[in-house]
């Protein structure tokens, strides 16, 4: 069984992507969701998720404190999504800012059905066997 923790502040967001993962990853899901940063980090060492899924433009705490915190407690997978649409090859854009700090993968929000199942299913399998 994997852990995986998902933060956004959007609840559709955090059903659709609970929907995807539960549906068509094909393996044993212990998903916890948050729509809150700060609640995500009170609940992370007790979790201990194997992949974090985060939102990165959330009020209060974004995801990049949140990736932040993350990498500093431990190199668990993260996952920064957005709902920006421009090109992530540009050095501007969110994600490729999340990855700059931290974040081992990003989607656009807009490919959540097509690719988080893949995506996911690739990284448990790294982690399953580190």
């Amino acid at each position: 069984m994997f852990n995986i923790m998902v933060i956004d502040d959007s609840k559709v967001i955090l059903e659709i992507t609970e929907e995807i993962l539960l549906k068509k990853v094909n393996t044993q899901l212990n998903i916890r969701k948050f729509n809150c940063a700060i609640d995500a980090k009170n609940q992370f060492v007790s979790f201990q998720p194997d992949l974090v899924i985060t939102d990165i433009e959330m009020p209060n705490s974004n995801g990049y404190e949140l990736i932040e915190f993350i990498k500093g407690e431990c190199n668990v997978p993260i996952l920064a999504v957005s709902g920006s649409t421009l090109d992530n090859s540009d050095t501007g854009t969110i994600l490729h800012v999340a990855s700059l700090i931290g974040a081992d993968f990003t989607l656009k929000k807009n490919d959540l059905q097509r690719k988080l199942p893949d995506l996911v299913r690739s990284i448990l399998c790294e982690v399953k066997y580190m």
